[in-house]
């Protein structure tokens, strides 16, 4: 039947059903589609690079240049900022602020940058205020520049009061290292450095063997914060750094100390120390020693205080031991 139909021209069901479903149908929108599965942030980054090609486009990092060189100390540019300010009028006029009285304006800059302690440390050649502090008060303060950076006349006002109304910190923290202390002839201009007034280091001394925590007085104390050990020549280029300074007021050393041979520092006090008897002319000058001392008359004439008992976790991160001595 099917082949007598087909030579008589006629079609059957079968054939008429195929060629309804062949022809086609108008396209009707039924609405988006879902994904079955959610998109991966890879598949949405492609996503989003397609529609804003121009936001994908690879940014190369800015060439860096150090403020001076590291093996000379010698500045790289022929004129630091406050010199090119200097050769440009600042005048203000029309500036309430500047309309003060200089005295006065001196008082809004200390009150607006400074009584602050700042942690330091260096990162590609420059100072910057240390990361990674667990103490909210060792936190970065992000607005002391706020103020130089209000115009010329207001950074060479104020610029000053930023090393010179500040307690510059080294050596504290996990992180803690003395690189911008030793070296801060070659990450400050000498201006900058001549005001700072203000200083406060933490050293750890290492005496033979070591497994940093392991030895340390409070090893058990899983709340201690110490930063890694210091080598002797460290410590007298801090102390020939340190002497240097010659506007510095106050000076503040915290020791501790690690090591299974740590009870020879009672020995090496005041080897150790001797390098800073010459510093007569600040007015506060205390040194925090984590060992004994039998010999009262040791540091009768020194130029600083030493405290034998000192225990303050929340200001250093670390509890240096207590000796009660009588006469102490």
């Amino acid at each position: 039947m099917g082949l007598l139909s087909r030579l008589l021209g006629k079609k059957d069901d079968a054939a008429k059903s195929s060629s309804v479903s062949a022809t086609p149908k108008s396209y009707e929108y039924d609405g988006p589609k879902m994904p079955q599965k959610p998109l991966t942030p890879r598949e949405i980054e492609e996503m989003h690079a397609k529609l804003f090609p121009e936001k994908h486009k690879p940014v190369e990092p800015e060439p860096w240049w150090p403020l001076y060189d590291p093996e000379s100390g010698k500045p790289l540019f022929p004129e630091s900022l406050e010199d090119k300010f200097s050769a440009i009028p600042t005048d203000q006029p029309e500036s309430p602020l500047f309309r003060l009285p200089p005295e006065v304006r001196a008082q809004i800059w200390s009150y607006a940058m400074g009584s602050q302690k700042l942690y330091l440390s260096s990162k590609k050649g420059r100072l910057v205020q240390a990361e990674k502090m667990n103490e909210f008060k060792w936190w970065p303060k992000r607005v002391l520049l706020h103020v130089p950076m209000i115009c010329r006349a207001a950074y060479l006002e104020s610029i000053s009061c930023l090393y010179s109304k500040n307690t510059f910190c080294f050596g504290f923290g996990p992180d803690g290292t003395k690189v911008p202390l030793t070296s801060i002839d070659t990450l400050l201009p000498p201006q900058h450095i001549a005001s700072i007034q203000h200083l406060e280091v933490g050293w750890h001394f290492i005496r033979g063997y070591t497994q940093y925590y392991d030895s340390h007085p409070q090893a058990w104390d899983i709340s201690i914060v110490v930063c890694g050990p210091e080598g002797d020549e460290v410590w007298r280029d801090f102390c020939s750094k340190v002497v240097q300074l010659p506007n510095l007021k106050t000076l503040k050393i915290v020791v501790w100390t690690s090591g299974d041979r740590r009870a020879e520092f009672k020995g090496l006090e005041k080897e150790t120390l001797a390098p800073l008897q010459q510093m007569k002319h600040l007015k506060e000058f205390n040194i925090f020693l984590p060992w004994p001392q039998d010999d009262k008359t040791l540091w009768k004439d020194a130029p600083f205080r030493i405290s034998r008992k000192f225990e303050d976790r929340r200001t250093y991160g670390v509890s240096i031991p207590k000796y009660y001595n009588k006469g102490e």
